[in-house]
């Protein structure tokens, strides 16, 4: 199967998270990706230690986040490398950027000015804020944005000190929302022939991911807070301690509360008229979850996964990071992808969520050293290394 972005270029002037995962999506769909990186040190993420692997020591937070691209260095604030950036410019489709604002128009690099070398070109900026209104100019980053848009406060313990969400969502989201962004606009450009420019930041998608719950602030006038692992519209939907570790049930109507019920031996429960509806239910949840609760750390984890699945209740165990790796369905699934890298033995990362009839992923380039690609990349122009 053809790559679904074979052929297209990109120039990824991004750091740390959001912005190279963003065009790690765009190379594990077939496009030719060129990472530009600041020489001597590279992207920020590869000081982010530990851990490491190989050797000499790679940063894995780095190498999880730049499988498929070309690596060069080249330093904005030096004339000639700002001028043999403008000339990949000129020959990209995209251009994926994440600096503060106004610090790339300094340069000669900015939106408009890419335009007028490359009138088709389709130009992704992404920042923390914005790049309108008071805080356009303030620095983001997951964690700070995740307090900021909302996300953290109403997630934790109730009671407790908000917790940060531990997957790095609002920059990785931010890097789905940037790339989804590129493909609307190489179909819009191709379309009309007009350049793009999209803009995205991780406030807006902070914001984004919290939409039914502010939806729900903005009805009812009640500010939502952290529920722990339960839903707030509906119960039970939560966590549950077992004799040996964790269970989460999920029961989202008054069906699969009832097989519930009959899987854990509590069928008065469901007869209940206090627990007849999920209004009711969630108006009681606490002394509901009591009575589940005394029922579930009778038994071991993998006991009560399995007798709820058999009832049709959808349910999980909590599992840690090794059991994911080594479950059968990550591994049916093809989630784990093997690199042949040659100063790391063993290097396996995370693969494309997505599968196009069958495939996963169209390349399978290992993460590159820094600088790795420079002489070859700017050979193209008719360059040297030595011209740096």
């Amino acid at each position: 199967m053809t790559a679904p972005l074979d052929g297209i270029t990109v120039v990824d002037l991004t750091r740390n998270l959001a912005g190279p995962y963003a065009t790690m999506v765009l190379g594990d769909l077939g496009a030719r990706v060129i990472k530009v990186e600041r020489p001597g040190t590279g992207d920020d993420t590869r000081a982010w230690t530990p851990p490491t692997w190989g050797s000499p020591p790679r940063s894995v937070l780095f190498d999880a986040l730049n499988r498929n691209k070309e690596s060069v260095t080249l330093d904005v604030d030096d004339p000639d490398d700002a001028a043999h950036l403008r000339a990949l410019a000129a020959r990209a489709d995209v251009v994926v950027e994440s600096n503060r604002a106004g610090a790339l128009e300094r340069r000669g690099l900015g939106f408009e000015q890419i335009r007028e070398l490359n009138p088709r070109i389709v130009y992704v900026s992404i920042s923390g804020f914005g790049s309108v209104g008071p805080d356009r100019d303030r620095p983001g980053y997951d964690a700070v944005v995740q307090a900021a848009s909302g996300v953290m406060s109403i997630n934790g313990e109730p009671g407790r000190m908000p917790s940060r969400v531990g997957p790095s969502i609002v920059d990785q989201g931010t890097g789905m929302w940037a790339a989804l962004g590129v493909l609307a606009a190489l179909r819009r450009r191709d379309a009309d022939g007009e350049a793009q420019h999209v803009e995205t930041s991780l406030y807006e998608t902070g914001v984004s991911w919290v939409g039914y719950q502010t939806s729900n602030y903005l009805a009812s006038g009640t500010v939502p807070g952290p529920q722990g692992s339960r839903h707030s519209q509906s119960a039970p939907y939560e966590g549950f301690a077992t004799r040996d570790g964790h269970l989460l049930i999920a029961t989202l109507n008054d069906a699969l509360f009832r097989r519930l019920c009959t899987a854990i031996g509590r069928e008065d429960l469901a007869d209940d008229d206090r627990y007849r509806t999920n209004p009711d239910r969630v108006a009681r949840r606490d002394e509901l979850a009591a009575q589940i609760a005394a029922v579930l750390t009778g038994d071991d984890t993998a006991a009560w996964e399995a007798r709820l699945r058999e009832h049709g209740v959808p349910c999980s165990a909590v599992r840690s990071l090794d059991e994911v790796a080594t479950d059968p369905q990550t591994a049916a699934l093809g989630l784990l992808r093997d690199y042949d890298h040659p100063d790391v033995e063993g290097m396996r990362l995370v693969d494309h969520p997505l599968t196009y009839n069958g495939t996963r992923s169209f390349r399978h380039d290992w993460p590159p050293g820094l600088g790795e690609h420079t002489g070859a990349v700017l050979g193209e122009d008719g360059h040297s290394v030595n011209d740096r």
